[in-house]
């Protein structure tokens, strides 16, 4: 048996069995029966007497690229029933996240019969008691965590209220399993929408998640659908693509859209227009560009970089926060606290936490508790109010805590290889594997030892970019300085795939160096 395959089976703890079985073609018959979720035949029967009926119907998502997709998916599905229907998406900075009163009332006036929320609605208690007061009923979709109690909707449905394995399946996951009790089968489309989602909302790729994403890829591909390759800038996709390049560009309007912008991309992934299909994506493209350009954050000072955490207060929209801090976090290895000024509330301050294992985010809210007004999240990420007078008092009370709690780097697993096992083959065993996600990991290949390298640079002299001698390049962005350690002993990195002009060639993409 080839040596490197036995290394990856190990390295996932698998059997020859279970390895084949991961890499066994799928079909939408692998999905699971809509029927082992509670409530399914009680959520489709509400529908088609809407359907019926000719009921005004409204589909309430959310701004993220999961809550967009979620109500395209419905939308395109009654589309094909033939039944037309309202769709909204909140604005994050308008409506807030989640069925609300205020949007309640304004549905009962305009005469809506019937609220199907998708990736949201679960926690939604008082909107959902107020519309069944005005004679609205309401169906939820949801994937968030349960509470206590169930709202008090006509039928839910819900990951955990099944009969399948206990794990998170996004709204959109959601909504495509609606979308069969309406057309009655799996619609190619509608699975690929689902699988970037799934993708985008981070779900753990195993088991079904895995499955539509797996599902998506090969439609996409097959299908080449207008929409999807327009924002993928490639008629190529694979996971890291539908990731890296067609869910950002989704959240993006969702993040910036101070109205209700992101309403556009509804129409964008279920009309039938060629011309809006281009002048959406045009839009698209420009927002996401614009989004680009503020996630970058300011440069900052000595001064600010001197103290535990990152606490500061910038002028951009609430919508990018998240992925300032992220980036500080990447850049400086430190958590990262970013507020603006709360659109609702001059005198509160709006902002996002990004972090990593050592200084968990919400042990931390709940030791500076006293200084915040709201807050919510999970241990590497949230969002929190606190009050504007409050900053100085909570700037000091971080820093102070993330003293004692420092990130911490978490030990990699890897895969130890030599470079004579960087092969097309062994690249080929990887890749059937694919595809790669949240819970199921690329392999970080080790490899060493580093003999016979003759390192070739990039015209700037800052990557590493040479080419093996079986022809497989190998790519270090930034790496160059560090390839010249004469005490390096191995490096990690991940195979990779680059495709230019239709033409395929394999990548080793350095992480870093590992020196004795």
């Amino acid at each position: 048996m080839n040596t490197f395959f036995t290394k990856l089976l190990n390295y996932y703890d698998l059997t020859v069995a279970d390895y084949e079985r991961l890499c066994a073609k799928v079909t939408s018959d692998d999905l699971p029966r809509a029927h082992d979720f509670f409530n399914f035949d009680k959520f489709i029967k509400r529908i088609e007497k809407a359907i019926d009926s000719d009921e005004k119907v409204v589909i309430y998502g959310d701004y993220d690229a999961d809550g967009i997709l979620a109500t395209s998916i419905l939308k395109y599905a009654f589309n094909k029933r033939g039944k037309d229907v309202f769709t909204m998406i909140p604005s994050r900075y308008k409506d807030g996240y989640g069925l609300n009163t205020a949007v309640v009332d304004k549905f009962s006036n305009r005469g809506i019969n019937l609220i199907i929320t998708v990736d949201n609605g679960i926690n939604q208690y008082e909107a959902i008691d107020l519309a069944n007061a005005l004679g609205i009923d309401v169906l939820v979709s949801d994937h968030h965590e349960l509470g206590e109690a169930l709202p008090n909707a006509v039928a839910i449905l819900h990951p955990e209220l099944s009969n399948l394995p206990r794990i998170n399946s996004c709204g959109a996951y959601m909504a495509l399993v609606i979308s069969y009790g309406i057309l009655g089968y799996y619609d190619d489309y509608l699975i690929s929408l689902a699988g970037i989602a799934t993708l985008a909302d981070m779900m753990p790729l195993v088991d079904r998640n895995r499955t539509v994403v797996k599902l998506a890829i090969e439609a996409m591909n097959d299908q080449q659908y207008f929409t999807l390759i327009k924002l993928n800038d490639s008629t190529f996709v694979d996971e890291t693509s539908m990731s890296m390049k067609i869910a950002p560009k989704i959240n993006a309007l969702g993040r910036l859209s101070q109205n209700y912008e992101a309403n556009v991309l509804v129409e964008y992934f279920t009309t039938t227009d060629i011309k809006r299909h281009y002048d959406i994506s045009a839009y698209v493209e420009k927002v996401y560009r614009e989004r680009k350009d503020m996630s970058r954050g300011e440069t900052l000072s000595g001064e600010e970089l001197a103290f535990p955490a990152i606490v500061l207060i910038t002028d951009e929209l609430e919508g990018v926060l998240g992925l300032i801090a992220q980036n500080y976090v990447l850049e400086h290895n430190k958590p990262a606290f970013v507020f603006t000024e709360s659109s609702e509330d001059p005198a509160l301050l709006k902002g996002s936490v990004r972090s990593r294992s050592g200084f968990n985010v919400v042990d931390a809210f709940s030791h500076l508790n006293h200084l915040i007004v709201t807050s919510g999240g999970h241990p590497e990420a949230g969002g929190l109010t606190i009050k504007k007078d409050d900053f100085k008092a909570f700037y000091h009370a971080v820093n102070e805590y993330a003293k004692h709690h420092p990130l911490v780097k978490v030990s990699d697993k890897y895969l130890e290889v030599t470079l004579a096992e960087i092969t097309t083959e062994n690249y080929a065993l990887v890749k059937k594997l694919a595809p790669f996600g949240h819970k199921f990991r690329a392999p970080l290949l080790f490899v060493s030892p580093l003999t016979n390298i003759n390192y070739a640079y990039s015209r700037d002299e800052k990557h590493v970019i040479t080419t093996l001698s079986n022809g497989i390049k190998l790519i270090g962005f930034f790496l160059a300085e560090a390839s010249k350690n004469p005490h390096n002993i191995a490096f990690t990195a991940l195979f990779s795939e680059s495709r230019f002009r239709g033409r395929q060639s394999i990548e080793l993409r350095i992480n870093e160096f590992i020196t004795a």
